[in-house]
């Protein structure tokens, strides 16, 4: 009864407010800097590398609050990594700027920056020993991708990219506004990877069939903590204008081994070039109707010599395995107000991903526009955790509030 009167009042919430909005759609403006017109021959190397170019952004911050409040450096709660860590705290999550040149036929050479500057740079960063485990590092700015493309003429085009860029991994992005719910999933913020530091080549063999490939250092950090690069890749397959599937993995020796004995102080990916590690995803995405679609996220993996029995303190000197599924139902009540529902399972009984358990979590969104790129997103969470005492969890259950707040320009 107690759960259900929180599911209602929640649904009360987001009614009120979609009721003082505005039925006008908010949109990302592409802003694209004005010149004066130039022939090609008179273009120098600074004009042909602004043109087309497209800047864009958001501003993000939020209020939670978790009923289970609990300390830790991920005070709203031990699934969140990526974002949303403050708990009863209004915070500046970020501000983003996008610079981006897209590679096309007549221009065949692009680039891409992506900076972000608040809390969530913090945990976009990789570099140095502990990671982003400390959550008073001052690094409240980072890049988060910056990398070139080039459209190679070989066959209808292979596309070759460079750099730092986001992982092809997950149904969801780092920027909340691009995603479903406001705060990040399960899978997310635990299964998989964020950011990549190499090179890629992606082909269109045709308009409904692409395929990528990818060599990496690794798992998020653009300095390798070891001398093995991974292996990616990434198959997507569009047969209608309502469906999408991808099938994507990523393969290599990441570091996570530990050798069989007591838990190491600092477990984080070591310089060995152990713990090889792979990652099977798969993402479909179909729209029932011109109001209701779902998407749907599953991923597995393993890790050579990972297995660690979290609640005794002890690295099993085993491989261990990690494996989650999520569910997302989003219907369109008005072109200005979205309804969503997630659902997710997350097994890490092994503790390759520091759980030791297995996880479930249900969230309930409004995503309500209330005015020209400004969004309002009312939402509540609720996690379950089979051993709470393995992450520090007061209750098997947790109840979390709030709203994130995002401008787009």
């Amino acid at each position: 009864m107690k759960n259900l009167y929180k599911w209602w009042l929640a649904g009360i919430v987001c009614s009120a407010m979609a009721s003082f909005t505005t039925p006008i759609f908010a949109q990302v403006l592409d802003v694209v800097p004005e010149a004066a017109p130039v022939t090609p021959a008179e273009e120098s190397g600074l004009v042909s590398l602004l043109k087309d170019m497209k800047v864009s952004g958001f501003v993000d911050t939020n209020y939670f609050y978790n009923d289970e409040a609990h300390s830790g450096q991920n005070n709203l709660s031990p699934l969140n990594f990526i974002g949303e860590n403050e708990n009863h705290s209004l915070t500046f999550e970020s501000f983003t700027l996008f610079v981006d040149k897209a590679v096309t036929d007549e221009s065949p050479i692009g680039w891409q920056l992506h900076t972000y500057f608040g809390e969530k740079a913090k945990r976009i960063t990789f570099l140095g020993e502990p990671g982003t485990s400390d959550p008073d590092r001052d690094d409240i700015f980072t890049v988060a991708t910056a990398n070139v493309s080039w459209k190679a003429p070989i066959g209808s085009g292979i596309t070759f990219r460079f750099g730092k860029f986001y992982t092809w991994i997950g149904a969801e992005l780092v920027e909340n506004i691009n995603n479903p719910n406001y705060q990040h999933g399960i899978l997310y913020n635990n299964a998989i990877p964020f950011t990549h530091t190499g090179i890629s080549a992606s082909y269109d063999f045709t308009d409904k069939v692409s395929l990528s490939l990818y060599g990496v250092n690794g798992w998020d950090s653009f300095v390798d903590n070891n001398s093995s690069k991974s292996f990616g890749w990434y198959l997507t397959y569009k047969p209608t204008e309502k469906a999408f599937v991808s099938l994507g993995g990523i393969h290599g020796a990441e570091g996570w081994d530990n050798p069989k004995g007591p838990i190491p102080v600092n477990v984080q990916r070591r310089s060995t070039n152990g713990g090889l590690t792979h990652l099977f995803d798969v993402v479909a995405t179909y729209q029932l109707t011109e109001k209701l679609s779902f998407i749907i996220n599953g991923d597995w993996g393993q890790a050579q010599d990972a297995a660690m029995d979290i609640g005794n303190g002890l690295a099993l000197g085993n491989t261990g395995h990690w494996w989650g599924v999520a569910g997302y139902a989003l219907y369109d009540f008005t072109n200005w107000i979205q309804g969503v529902v997630r659902y997710e399972y997350f097994d890490d009984t092994d503790g390759v991903r520091f759980f030791d358990q297995t996880i479930w979590e249900v969230t309930l969104t409004c995503n309500i526009k209330m005015r020209e790129n400004l969004l309002f997103r009312p939402e509540y969470r609720f996690n379950h955790y089979s051993d709470p005492d393995a992450v520090g969890v007061h209750d098997s259950s947790e109840n979390i509030y709030g709203i994130g707040i995002e401008y787009l320009f």
